[in-house]
């Protein structure tokens, strides 16, 4: 300052660096400032710090009147006669200072210092967050309490989350009066971002998958993984495995993907139980975060078994931003249960930020510096290599590992972002995962229905959902087919059937049938009904979900009533029951679908209609004949002559 102490017009203006926004340009600064009447002008807060006994000796102002010395501005020559009011120490404590300077009369009065109490220019977090609103309709930061639109936003003391939320949205970053979603305003920007579209400019990459606990569709979580968009030449991947039931399962899909498959990544690692389990989690998490940096990587991804990805860009799209950390909004379906906290407690759990709900029903979308990411998280190296990212945190249990590792960040002035710009999968629920059957995912239709939908509900049905009655394939007249079941779904079920100790089926195929009400059946065949495996409710839903909403298109003026009394596999067997005799369905509408392959599996058989004389053989696996049940369709169960045919049949609205 010394070689501007004469100048008696030049205004400078000192801010702290780290944790100021500005949210006016220097001509307004400069306007409002001389219109205040100082030579200089300090800003203001309401908490008296360091010596709380010069209480007495603050004037009374407008607004806020004790000195905050983190912003302040004023023509140089008083600056540098403020500089010179007294020699102090280097240690010595800087706003103590300018309050000595301050809370002198005549040397306050003599060279016109003034606290800028409303808010005229600079404003304080600490303390007077409330009086802050954002200002959306006119674009600007509002000091509601005061009248007055501050210019420079300073985050002293615990702020610092209050104040990247205001950077969120200003200056010019995102402006939610624009459109139905907002307007993210620097989102558009190609500084410091990588270009994806350009293969040698993608960074090496480590991915980590963690499997800590019993997870449902876990085969879906490896999978959609493995089929990300990026160059295995540059990616890296390590599975961290500490469930014993998961062992097998998972070491198969590797075995399928990567040792027998076409995955050849740049390097691969498998750990299993008998690795990790003597591991705590923070420890497990800190080894797989290292890893990164003995492999010169660009970035690590942490990506936790609970995440189920629907795109397979997700690598692409958070290594384009850039950012030291970064997530993709992922949140349960239906809930606002999330992978990201807008705002944090003083003990660094969830705390809910003002604008929480509206990033997380979507109504906002654009990038935004939150307080907390888990789950799946992009972490560029540079940070992991000066140690400004750790999941060893004192402060909290094993189980609480990403708490520490988010608070670890926030520490070290790390910037945790989210970006909800794309829909990129979601959060499964994890809670009351059984493990006693063969294939448990069957039964997540309640819990998990997005993930039961993506794995087990044929990938072409949503196509039917727009077609005309006249559009959909009749094989016979009034005979309608679709596709209803993944393959996927028929291999469990069958699977699962056939996996239960002695043999399920045996005893069916019998008039005598005490599965029934009456404990008799007409036209028996030799089934299993979903009563005796407790899957009636879930196929309950199947119906009224998928199958109620096909029927409404092809039998029209007409709505299924969401009953289904009786629900089954059949199995024919050419050395046990090979057809059936011709009958008709105690049901209004009848649903067949082929859970195996006629030509591979079995030879012969398919379904005849007698009056309309005509047979339907070649039915793929998971498609669907849907016929009246009564009185027009009087049909039969033609021969197999080789193998064995499974075919799943509901009575609906008997």
């Amino acid at each position: 300052m010394e070689q501007y102490k004469d100048e008696d017009d030049m205004i400078v203006m000192f801010t702290d660096s780290y944790d100021v926004i500005f949210l006016a340009d220097r001509d307004e600064i400069v306007d409002n400032f001389r219109s205040t009447g100082a030579n200089f002008l300090i800003s203001a807060e309401n908490y008296l710090w360091p010596d709380q006994s010069l209480d007495s000796q603050y004037p009374d102002i407008k607004g806020k009147k004790y000195l905050c010395s983190g912003m302040m501005m004023g023509y140089a020559s008083t600056f540098w006669a403020i500089l010179n009011y007294k020699e102090i120490e280097n240690t010595y404590d800087d706003q103590l200072f300018y309050t000595h300077v301050y809370l002198d009369p005549e040397f306050r009065t003599r060279h016109k210092i003034q606290l800028d109490g409303t808010s005229k220019i600079f404003h304080n977090l600490h303390g007077a967050e409330r009086e802050i609103d954002f200002g959306f309709g006119s674009k600007r930061v509002t000091n509601w309490e005061q009248g007055t639109r501050p210019q420079v936003l300073h985050g002293n003391g615990p702020t610092k989350i209050s104040l990247n939320r205001f950077g969120n949205y200003h200056p010019k970053v995102f402006d939610p009066t624009i459109g139905n979603k907002g307007k993210c305003l620097i989102c558009d920007e190609k500084e410091g971002t990588i270009d994806i579209e350009k293969t040698e400019e993608l960074p090496i990459i480590l991915t980590t998958m963690f499997i800590t606990e019993r997870t449902p569709f876990l085969d879906y979580f490896i999978n959609k993984t493995f089929s990300q968009n990026y160059p295995t030449e540059k990616w890296h991947v390590r599975i961290y495995n500490r469930v014993w039931g998961h062992a097998d399962h998972i070491q198969e899909l590797v075995n399928y993907h990567v040792t027998n498959g076409e995955k050849k990544f740049a390097s691969f690692k498998l750990m299993q139980p008998k690795e990790t389990i003597s591991k705590k989690l923070p420890e497990l998490y800190q080894e797989g975060m290292q890893a990164c940096l003995d492999l010169e990587c660009g970035f690590y991804f942490v990506m936790d078994s609970v995440i189920t990805l629907t795109s397979d860009e997700v690598l692409k799209d958070l290594v384009h931003w850039n950012r030291s950390v970064i997530t993709t909004q992922l949140t349960q379906p239906g809930q606002y249960w999330s992978n990201f906290w807008g705002d944090v407690s003083k003990d660094g759990f969830y705390k809910r930020a003002p604008d929480y709900f509206n990033l997380v029903k979507r109504e906002r979308q654009g990038l935004w510096n939150v307080a907390f990411v888990n789950h799946l998280v992009a972490i560029r190296s540079d940070v992991i290599r000066d140690q400004k990212v750790s999941y060893i945190n004192s402060r909290y249990d094993d189980s609480n590992y990403d708490i520490g590792f988010n608070a670890n960040a926030r520490k070290n002035n790390v910037f945790l972002y989210m970006v909800n710009l794309k829909q990129h999968g979601h959060l499964k629920r994890m809670e009351n995962y059984t493990s006693h059957r063969t294939h448990n995912d069957l039964w997540q239709i309640f819990t998990n229905p997005q993930d039961w939908k993506l794995t087990y509900i044929h990938p072409s049905f949503d196509e039917y959902l727009t077609k005309t009655r006249v559009e959909f394939p009749q094989p016979c007249p009034d005979v309608y087919h679709f596709p209803l079941l993944s393959k996927q779904f028929s291999w469990h079920i069958i699977h699962e059937l056939e996996s239960i100790p002695g043999d399920i089926f045996a005893g069916s195929g019998n008039n005598n049938d005490q599965r029934l009400a009456g404990g008799y059946e007409n036209v028996p065949t030799v089934d299993v009904h979903f009563t005796q495996i407790n899957f009636q409710q879930e196929w309950l839903k199947v119906l009224r979900d998928y199958v109620a909403p096909i029927q409404r298109r092809v039998f029209e003026g007409y709505s299924f009533h969401g009953h289904a009394l009786l629900s089954f596999v059949v199995k024919y067997h050419e050395k046990g029951q090979r057809e059936l005799r011709p009958h008709h369905d105690h049901s209004t509408f009848t649903t067949n679908t082929a859970l195996n392959r006629q030509g591979i599996d079995y030879d012969g058989g398919g379904s005849y209609f007698i009056r309309q004389n005509c047979l339907v053989r070649d039915v793929d696996i998971g498609w669907t004949l849907m016929h009246p049940g009564r009185l027009t369709h009087y049909h039969e169960g033609k021969e197999i002559t080789r193998g064995t045919r499974y075919i799943l049949v509901s009575f609906n609205d008997p």
